[in-house]
């Protein structure tokens, strides 16, 4: 529960750095309790870059305001840093702090706290490690909620699995991990599996292995984004799995996302829903 008891009190939003085209949509509702009264009320704003903005404003004199809901959206092209925080009298906070990609929402209920949906409306997981540290976040699970098909008209055109994508801020290590089943529309139209996320990081090695035929699997391994440069030759028409796993150091706010290309043109390969995205902030 989040209670304002303070004329003083103030739940404020800001963002880490300068939106590139849309400020974050915020919406709370709540409610004002008196010894007489019980009148609920609510607030729609916008961010405003690295200035506080008031989520939920300050009650009036004798009135407690509790905060029932939060909303917030990023309706930027790019991922954002939020960080939600109680302002008491000048003194502030922290109550969540972290990267939003674009088209998620943060929501926080009377309740149950706060939560983060991704893009199709699910809530991202967050399981506890096995291990104690002071800098690692516990297991991030983003699972692809429906097919995405690559058939582009231009051989090995590579492009995003969409969905299957995590957001991540500029100088934090991240691990990662895809697993992304898939079909091929015929055995002899091979593909290749990648990953992209934002220009210029300063740590980013990863490896990625795939189906070529039922006994063996093409392996690469890289240190920059949408490697290999083409596609193997070969696939299974059902049963192939691609596997992506590495690390990466980011110098921009953005989104790692996983990357796929068919080797032959208008011949469809199709990363399957239940694909799954797993990744943990480790430093």
């Amino acid at each position: 529960m989040i209670v304002l008891t303070e004329t003083t009190d103030n739940l404020q939003v800001v963002l880490g750095g300068t939106v590139t085209t849309n400020q974050l949509r915020c919406y709370s509702a709540w409610r004002d309790v008196t010894t007489t009264a019980y009148t609920p009320g609510r607030t729609v704003t916008n961010t405003n870059n690295t200035t506080d903005v008031n989520l939920v404003p300050a009650p009036a004199s004798s009135t407690q305001r509790v905060v029932d809901f939060i909303g917030i959206y990023n309706a930027d092209t790019v991922a954002q840093t939020v960080t939600v925080k109680f302002d008491a009298n000048g003194t502030e906070y922290t109550l969540w702090s972290d990267s939003l990609a674009a088209g998620e929402r943060l929501e926080y209920q009377d309740g149950s706290g706060f939560r983060v949906c991704n893009l199709d409306g699910i809530q991202k997981l967050v399981m506890v490690p096995q291990y104690s540290s002071p800098t690692v976040s516990g297991v991030n699970t983003v699972v692809l909620s429906s097919d995405v098909t690559n058939n582009n008209a231009s051989a090995n055109t590579i492009a995003d699995v969409t969905g299957l994508s995590f957001a991540v801020t500029a100088g934090e290590t991240y691990w990662f991990y895809f697993s992304i089943p898939y079909t091929s529309a015929a055995t002899t139209t091979g593909s290749r599996w990648s990953v992209n996320g934002p220009a210029a990081p300063t740590l980013l090695n990863y490896s990625s292995y795939y189906t070529l035929t039922a006994t063996s699997q093409t392996v690469n391994y890289a240190t920059a984004y949408d490697i290999p440069a083409a596609s193997n030759a070969t696939s299974l028409t059902a049963g192939n799995v691609a596997t992506i796993e590495g690390f990466i150091k980011p110098s921009a706010n953005g989104t790692v996302v996983a990357r796929f290309a068919s080797e032959v043109s208008s011949s469809a390969v199709v990363a399957k829903a239940g694909a799954l995205c797993q990744w943990i902030r480790v430093l």
